[in-house]
């Protein structure tokens, strides 16, 4: 149903990916033989090889994905496992605390379900469906909307898929590494003023940007309506796997392309402008909803803008508010009234308590994570006009879907036609 967030997940793990190789490729990592490689221990994948300790491997893209999405569990000698991305994998690395990858082919072949075949046959029909769109276009046969519909969501999967083309698909069983260190051994490394949320290791890698921190806002409110999309976190808050829901920030570069792409998918419903709908109503309400989508691209480029803005002023203030408390003694820190959202009003105690209450409302609203997630939250400046887009969305996106099955009922004698492809083929004589 929203294609151009699908995409944005792409193009974000295609990031982190790409990341990922260039990150290992900075260990100076030398090609060595695979095939030696099959009677390796299966019980810790990482284990070193007095053999083969020279020899590492390139972690391509196949295998950066395979990192990057929770491919591998680290199990302290205190604690349970939790799975490692690319960037913590790295910093494992990086530190001498495991070994470098050593991938059989069993480890990402055998556990993906999805062959580059099959990929080539699904591009395939889709190109075949797009093949006979065209076709009835440049012959004057009508194109339904539900055509329409389905051509702007494939403009977005095709660019989905290239994102997602060399990565593993189904891989539900991610190999345990066992790390000869205890949890606050890995928490003597992490900055004194953070506590760990999601993983023991979300220091190394953990960076929510501000269409992260909304898109947990709104996973938030579908898990408490009973809709689960993604890894279904603890009651404290930690994960055993890494979702492919994840949101990692995306370049400047990036944001604006995925911004052009959602503009051209959603000009593609502009093409039915002038169509023969069954009521005149139909039409009038299908253009106030090309037109809403449109309006909601550009108003959340608009809060693009400035959430960035407010993330990069809200940093280094954050950072001074940080040392002038450590400056300031704790007991003096202690002695001091605290200040409130609002105005004290200590003659309307009642009042006072209202006022309270808002002020409780209004941080759930800022973060609706259940372990109130310091890292996810947002001002309601920002989040309040997104959840008026999100709405404005998700019913112009219903609506779409309502109209291409509604508009079947009464459709012009073209739709029933059938191209004739002999008219494109060049006659002489």
């Amino acid at each position: 149903m929203c294609p151009e967030i699908q995409l944005s997940m792409g193009a974000s793990q295609w990031v982190g990916a790409r990341q990922c190789v260039k990150d290992f490729a900075t260990l100076n990592a030398k090609p060595g033989p695979v095939d030696d490689l099959e009677n390796q221990s299966t019980t810790n994948p990482l284990a070193s090889n007095p053999e083969k300790e020279k020899a590492k491997e390139v972690i391509d893209m196949p295998k950066a994905f395979y990192i990057d999405m929770g491919g591998f569990r680290v199990k302290p000698k205190d604690g349970d496992c939790f799975p490692v991305n690319g960037k913590e994998m790295y910093w494992l690395v990086k530190k001498g605390w495991v070994q470098q990858p050593l991938f059989k082919r069993s480890m990402v072949e055998d556990k993906n379900k999805v062959d580059p075949m099959l990929r080539v046959i699904t591009l395939l029909q889709i190109s075949y469906f797009l093949v006979g769109v065209i076709g009835r276009w440049a012959q004057h046969l009508f194109v339904t909307t539900a055509e329409l519909t389905t051509a702007s969501f494939i403009f977005c999967s095709v660019l989905s898929a290239g994102f997602w083309w060399h990565k593993p698909c189904d891989v539900v069983a991610p190999e345990n590494i066992e790390l000869d260190k205890t949890l606050d051994e890995i928490a003597k490394e992490a900055p004194l003023d953070r506590k760990w949320q999601l993983t023991p290791l979300d220091f190394v890698s953990r960076d929510e940007w501000w269409w992260s921190k909304v898109w947990w806002n709104y996973l938030n409110i579908l898990r408490r309506i009973g809709i689960c999309f993604g890894s279904e976190a603890s009651d404290d808050g930690t994960i055993d796997r890494i979702a492919d829901s994840v949101q990692r920030p995306l370049p400047r570069l990036q944001q604006y392309m995925m911004l052009a792409v959602t503009a051209g998918c959603f000009a593609i419903f502009f093409l039915a402008w002038d169509h023969a709908f069954p009521t005149p109503i139909e039409r009038t309400i299908w253009r106030i909803v090309c037109i809403l989508l449109m309006g909601t691209m550009g108003f959340g480029l608009a809060i693009s803008e400035a959430a960035q803005a407010y993330e990069a002023v809200k940093k280094p203030m954050s950072d001074w508010s940080w040392r002038l408390s450590r400056a300031v003694p704790l007991t003096q820190q202690s002695e001091r009234p605290k200040p409130t959202r609002f105005f004290r009003m200590a003659r309307y105690p009642r009042a006072q308590q209202v006022m309270e209450r808002i002020d409780r409302y209004c941080d759930g609203i800022r973060n609706n994570s259940r372990n109130g997630d310091p890292d996810l939250k947002l001002p309601l400046k920002i989040i309040l006009p997104l959840y008026v887009l999100g709405f404005v969305y998700m019913f112009s996106r219903s609506y779409i879907l309502i109209a291409d099955a509604i508009g079947l009922r009464l459709q012009p004698p073209s739709a029933y036609s059938s191209v004739d492809w002999q008219k494109f083929w060049p006659h002489f004589g």
